[in-house]
């Protein structure tokens, strides 16, 4: 299956961690697969997501921005959810030619 998680991601994926670094490794990998609103992240566990996005593109991932109006389990309508979608996600070699620099 051309999405389906190695079980190195799954492994990432099922931790319990909640520190910076496993919350991008975690958002980097649900978004990999797929486009994720805030609501999506917060039902993932990421409940404040867009300090992860904003590190992500530090880091030199393209994360494109989106807005939709999202009507929540309660009903209630959420207008402006940002919907994130990984456009560009850095290699190896472009991280150590960053560090190199």
């Amino acid at each position: 299956m051309k999405n389906a998680p190695s079980d190195q991601t799954k492994t990432i994926l099922d931790s319990k961690d909640t520190s910076a670094d496993t919350q991008r490794l975690q958002i980097s990998s649900h978004i990999r697969r797929r486009p994720l609103n805030t609501l999506e992240l917060r039902k993932l566990g990421h409940m404040a997501p867009v300090p992860r996005i904003k590190e992500l593109r530090d880091k030199g991932f393209i994360i494109v921005t989106s807005f939709e109006s999202v009507t929540d389990e309660l009903g209630k309508l959420h207008r402006r959810v940002a919907r994130y979608t990984l456009v560009y996600e850095p290699t190896a070699n472009d991280i150590n030619s960053e560090l190199a620099a």
